[in-house]
């Protein structure tokens, strides 16, 4: 017989007993539901954890830290031979150097303590700044003492007699009558260069220390970065390196501050990031920069930790779903069982004909399969409007309690799921209708006939 007419007959006597065919596709269709909605579910707790591990930095890139050691030969610094050895290492696309000094952000009599980022201009790509308008952060911006915020709440100053301003007000400077003067910052500061700011590396007067009013420096906001895209930078103003750099001299110089070399001179950056060409490289690359004697840290880490426990968390999901399989499988085979018995004559009369036994075989494997494909198409089509059902019940705040977060979905069905769902249903119409088919291709057939 030609495969094509087995099939045809294997869909006829799928038809055969319609409510028995059914009810056994109906219990594939729990099962496969059971599988992919526990599945699916794992799917976005996953997603959930992967986004809160990429936005507390980028997964190509590694953190690197000076080693601190009692031992002064195992001690290591961050500096410019750091930066040359890390982007001599293979994969690594540049060594992003970040030069730190704290102080704060001076309006009038209140301020702002902050932290001062100074960074490497020349490789601005590879920092991944973008403007709170999504538009690229380019070089111009650091010009003459440019710097760049976060987001606007670094405009949120500190009276250190008053308190917090209620409506966040600052002051602005009028350059023809040389006063300062109250104003509304909107929150989104569309001409931050209205603020007139100036920096002090030296915040003690203004917290009431006594001694003589420090030297601030003219400085100019250009820009605000995107909230969500700041990464490293969420608490920190930005700057060009070598400007915050010259500035801090000048503020050493002015107040007769020791440059005596020391430890933390050698150390001339307090943290530097090495750029993997792609994220399957950085568990090797952050061995080679361990070998060098330095501290590492990166996303990858938590990542891979993140990924064996949903692993753990998916494989019981799926084995709470794969008991309904089962009860599913038991009942494929039963429906086979029963169908062999009811047919004994037909299969007898398909021998004494000449029909192969693998034939037989084929035509059983075939019926078994028909149901286990049905029910997981069906399965599937419910799984998906059920998952459809659990995320707009989150999103409108019914089952917000078990989001991982805003935007982030409770149940995702990838297509790789879709299509495994709809695979493994039928390889268990398969495996549950061998023993069925095997029986068929025993009957004897002279018995076989003369069954009524």
């Amino acid at each position: 017989m030609k495969f094509l007419d087995i099939l045809k007959m294997a869909c006829g006597n799928f038809l055969r007993r319609k409510a028995r065919t059914l009810l056994t596709v109906a219990g594939v269709v729990i099962g496969t539901m059971a599988v992919v909605i526990m599945l699916s579910i794992g799917q976005g707790m996953e997603k959930g954890y992967m986004e809160q591990i990429q936005s507390w930095g980028s997964l190509t890139q590694i953190e690197v830290y000076q080693n601190y050691s009692s031992n002064a030969d195992e001690q290591t610094y961050l500096n410019d031979e750091t930066v040359t050895a890390l982007e001599a290492l293979d994969h690594v696309e540049a060594a992003l150097p970040i030069y730190r000094q704290y102080g704060g952000l001076i309006m009038g009599k209140k301020i702002n303590d902050l932290t001062l980022s100074g960074i490497d201009i020349t490789k601005l790509d590879y920092y991944d700044l973008k403007l709170e308008n999504g538009e690229p952060v380019t070089a111009d911006m650091f010009a003459d003492n440019g710097y760049l915020i976060p987001y606007t709440s670094v405009f949120q100053f500190y009276d250190p007699k008053r308190g917090w301003t209620e409506d966040n007000s600052a002051y602005t400077y009028d350059e023809e009558t040389g006063k300062s003067t109250i104003k509304e910052l909107p929150f989104d500061i569309t001409n931050p260069e209205e603020a007139h700011v100036k920096l002090a590396f030296d915040l003690g007067y203004y917290w009431g220390g006594g001694g003589s009013k420090p030297k601030s420096y003219d400085i100019r906001c250009t820009g605000v970065m995107d909230h969500e895209d700041s990464g490293n930078f969420s608490y920190s103003v930005v700057m060009d390196m070598k400007s915050l750099e010259d500035m801090y001299k000048k503020y050493q110089k002015d107040n007769k501050i020791s440059t005596k070399e020391s430890d933390k001179d050698k150390n001339k950056y307090n943290i530097m990031y090495a750029v993997v060409d792609d994220m399957n490289n950085v568990a090797d690359v952050q061995q080679a920069i361990n070998n060098l004697g330095y501290q590492t840290w990166s996303s990858t880490e938590m990542l891979n930790n993140v990924k064996e426990q949903m692993g753990m968390i998916q494989a019981v999901l799926g084995g709470i779903g794969a008991v309904a399989f089962l009860v599913a499988a038991i009942g494929i085979s039963n429906t086979m069982v029963m169908s062999t018995y009811e047919r004994t004559r037909e299969i007898g009369i398909m021998k004494v004909l000449g029909c192969k036994l693998s034939d037989i075989m084929t035509l059983f494997l075939s019926e078994a399969a028909i149901i286990g494909f049905s029910g997981g198409v069906l399965g599937i089509a419910l799984s998906l409007c059920i998952s459809k059902l659990m995320n707009m019940l989150s999103d409108s705040g019914v089952l917000s309690m078990f989001s991982m977060g805003d935007g982030i979905p409770i149940s995702i069905v990838p297509i790789w799921l879709i299509l495994g769902g709809i695979a493994f249903s039928t390889l268990v119409g398969v495996i549950s209708g061998f023993y069925p088919a095997l029986r068929a291709t025993r009957l004897s057939a002279l018995e076989a006939i003369k069954n009524e």
